[in-house]
C-alpha cells in the first residue's frame, strides 16, 4: 500500500505544477506565431499561424488540450518541428540520463571510499587532502569547472572531445565534472556518519569479537551511514536533472536540458511545458525510489511507517 499511497499523494503536486507551467508560459512576453512567421510576415499570415497552432482558443480550452496531450502524443506537438514532444524527449533523454546517472554513480563510489578513508585516518595527511578537495568540489560552480576542464583536457591535452555526444568518449568529461559535487557531499556525509557510529555499542560488540577496525567500519557501520547517503543521492539526482540545462549547454550535449534552452529561446511552448512536467514526474519517482531504498537499508523505517 505504500507505493500507491505515495503516488496518490503526488497527484495534487503534479496538478499544481501543470497549472503553474501552463499559465506562467502563457504570460511570457512574445507571440510564438509572430516568431515563427518572421519579421516580414503580414498580419494575415500571423493570424493564420495562430489559428493553426490553436493559440486563438480560450485559455481554459488550451489548458484542457495540454492535459489531454499527456496521453495523446498527437496533440502535444512542437510549434517549430510539428513532431510529438514525446518523440523529441525520447531522442534526447538517454543523453541526459547517461550524464546524470554516471555522475551520481561515480560520485557515490568515490565519495564513499574517501569518506571511509577520512574516518579511518582522522588527523592524517590523506584526511587533510580529501577535506580540501571536498570543500573545493562543493564550492566550485559546475559551468566554470566545465569550461576549465574543456580547455585543459580537450584543448590543451587533447585526451577527450570537447563537445558532442556521438561516442562514449564524449561523455567522459561531463560525467567527471558533474560527479565533483556529489563526490564531495557524499564524502563529508559518510565521514560524519561513520564518526558518529563508531562510538555505538554494537560496534564495541563487533570489536570484542576480534574484528579489525577496518572490517568493523566497512561491514557494520557503513550500512547505517549509507541510509543518509541514499536520501542525499535522491536530492542530488534530481538536482543533476535540473542542472542538465547548464551541463549540456557547456558541453554541447543534445539532451533534454539543451532542448529546453532552445525551446525557451524560440517560444516553443509545448516543448517547454511538457519538459518541465516530465522533470516534476522524475522528482516524484526519485523520491519514491529513495524512500524504498531507505526502508530496505534500515528496517526500522518500515516499522515506523507501519505504526503510523
Amino acid at each position: 500500500m505504500f507505493i500507491p499511497r505515495r503516488l496518490a499523494q503526488a497527484l495534487p503536486t503534479l496538478f499544481v505544477v501543470s497549472l503553474l507551467v501552463f499559465f506562467f508560459m502563457d504570460m511570457i512576453p512574445g507571440d510564438p506565431a509572430q516568431m515563427l512567421a518572421g519579421p516580414a510576415a503580414t498580419d494575415e499570415e500571423v493570424q493564420s499561424i495562430r489559428e493553426f497552432l490553436g493559440l486563438n482558443q480560450p485559455l481554459l480550452t488550451r489548458y484542457g488540450l495540454f492535459l489531454k496531450g499527456l496521453w495523446d502524443p498527437s496533440i502535444a506537438t512542437s510549434f517549430r518541428t510539428h513532431r510529438p514532444v514525446a518523440v523529441e524527449l525520447a531522442e534526447r533523454l538517454p543523453n541526459t540520463l547517461i550524464v546524470a546517472i554516471g555522475g551520481l554513480a561515480l560520485g557515490l563510489a568515490v565519495g564513499t571510499v574517501s569518506g571511509v578513508v577520512c574516518a579511518l585516518r582522522q588527523g592524517g595527511f590523506a584526511e587533510a587532502v580529501i577535506t580540501v578537495l571536498t570543500l573545493t568540489g562543493i564550492s566550485m560552480p559546475i559551468y566554470w569547472l566545465g569550461l576549465l576542464c574543456i580547455w585543459f583536457f580537450a584543448v590543451y591535452l587533447g585526451w577527450v572531445p570537447a563537445a558532442g555526444a556521438s561516442t562514449p568518449m564524449h561523455f567522459v568529461l561531463p560525467i567527471l565534472v558533474v560527479a565533483t559535487r556529489p563526490t564531495a557531499m557524499f564524502s563529508r556525509l559518510i565521514t560524519a556518519s561513520l564518526l558518529e557510529a563508531m562510538s555505538k555499542d554494537y560496534l564495541d560488540t563487533a570489536r570484542a569479537k576480534g574484528l579489525s577496525e577496518t572490517r568493523v567500519i566497512v561491514s557494520h557501520a557503513l550500512r547505517n551511514s549509507l541510509v543518509a547517503a541514499v536520501s542525499v543521492a535522491g536530492v542530488q539526482f534530481g538536482g543533476m536533472l535540473g542542472g542538465s540545462v547548464v551541463t549540456e549547454t557547456v558541453f554541447g550535449i543534445p539532451g533534454v536540458g539543451r532542448l529546453l534552452v532552445d525551446a525557451v529561446s524560440r517560444a516553443d511552448y509545448p516543448v517547454v511545458q511538457y519538459t518541465i512536467l516530465m522533470f516534476a514526474i522524475f522528482f516524484v519517482l526519485i523520491n519514491l525510489a529513495t524512500d524504498l531504498l531507505t526502508q530496505w537499508l534500515d528496517p526500522r523505517t518500515r516499522e515506523e511507517r507501519r505504526a503510523a
